[in-house]
């Protein structure tokens, strides 16, 4: 699986899952998790009533350490995980 090829896919397409005003419970790890294991890298939109400018790093930072995967990429309240560690282009 080429890694970057899969990278341009996930930016340019819908959020694979949303984050919403419950914020980061088991569940939404649990869901992520399975995501992260089917497409080996998805884009999480967080939305205005959890994330703000200034916390929408700590929250991808938090979410990709509860599921062992990488961040790859925040743009706005956007933010994209991966399984294997990869370069931006």
């Amino acid at each position: 699986m080429d890694y970057q090829k899969e990278f341009k896919k996930v930016v340019l397409s819908q959020p694979h899952c949303i984050l919403g005003k419950k914020g980061i419970t088991n569940d939404f790890i649990n869901h992520v998790t399975k995501l992260l294991k089917r497409y080996k890298i998805i884009k999480i939109k967080a939305l205005k009533s959890v994330a703000t400018k200034s916390n929408i790093k700590e929250l991808a930072n938090q979410i990709s350490h509860l599921t062992q995967s990488f961040l790859v990429d925040i743009r706005g309240k956007i933010f994209i995980l991966s399984l294997q560690k990869i370069n931006k282009i």
